[in-house]
């Protein structure tokens, strides 16, 4: 078996091409009959790249002067038919135009090769921008959300700031616990409320329900729900009228708050009323 060299690569490109003599053919097949698994492989991709290549290639039509050449090359054979004289030359000897057989050199067929990373590469960069305009919408989505989250806490820090606000400072009653704390302001213009509790970790079983002081009654506001250190911040909107809303009050509910939406079940711990 002859071993393998580079040059049989070489004839691998050629005969893709079709452009491999007669002698470097042989050589080629008694080399690829002994078994190469390299130049089995490297034959296989030259066909496929130069198969992709010439379907990809625009339809080009041969010169006038090209055509002219052809036909002169045509009318200068003898006209077939008839037997030949005696002593003249056979038809086998007949002047024929032949393609060079010169070897083709490995680096003039790198080209398919080239052409092939560039189809890889050409892939590779439109999935990357694809991914970075995917990126990109992820992250104006973002920044839309920020700007959003931004203009609502301007406007709770606007209630808190409204010079007409209403402070009102919940004490403790005999029922509450005495490491409670709540403060309340009301805007009177957007009649929102911005509440803040200290140390309202509700015991198991329990919660803390937020009620409305009215000329009428209370009415409820919802629970108050803490974090694990008791703190916690309700943002309330549309309180109420401001000649009805008097103050806040805090009681102590089983778990789910009173059921009756204008009367607590459980203790009042906390109440306070709008500074005059």
């Amino acid at each position: 078996m002859s071993g393998h060299r580079d040059e049989h690569l070489e004839l691998c490109a050629g005969m893709a091409l079709g452009a491999l003599g007669e002698e470097d053919r042989r050589i080629l097949e008694r080399h690829l009959a002994e078994g190469c698994p390299d130049c089995e492989a490297a034959l296989a991709d030259f066909s496929a790249s130069v198969v992709a290549l010439a379907t990809s290639a625009p339809v080009v039509e041969p010169s006038a002067a090209l055509r002219a050449r052809v036909l002169e090359a045509v009318s200068r054979e003898p006209a077939g038919g008839g037997e030949k004289a005696a002593g003249s030359a056979s038809i086998e000897s007949r002047p024929t135009l032949r393609m060079p057989a010169r070897r083709p050199n490995w680096s003039t067929w790198t080209w398919a090769a080239a052409a092939a990373a560039l189809a890889i590469v050409s892939a590779l960069q439109w999935n990357a921008a694809e991914r970075l305009r995917v990126d990109l919408e992820g992250q104006r989505r973002q920044l839309t959300e920020a700007e959003r989250r931004l203009a609502e806490e301007r406007r709770w820090v606007e209630v808190l700031s409204a010079p007409q606000a209403r402070v009102a400072d919940l004490q403790i009653t005999p029922a509450g616990a005495q490491a409670l704390k709540a403060r309340a302001v009301y805007d009177p213009r957007s009649r929102s409320a911005v509440l803040v509790f200290e140390n309202f970790a509700a015991p198991q079983g329990k919660d803390y329900q937020l009620w409305a002081l009215r000329p009428d009654g209370v009415a409820s506001l919802g629970l108050i729900k803490s974090d694990a250190a008791g703190h916690a911040t309700l943002r309330l909107e549309n309180v109420g009228d401001p000649e009805s809303l008097g103050g806040f009050a805090v009681s102590l509910e089983p778990a789910g708050g009173s059921p009756n939406p204008n009367a607590p079940t459980g203790p009042v711990v906390m109440a306070g009323k709008f500074a005059s």
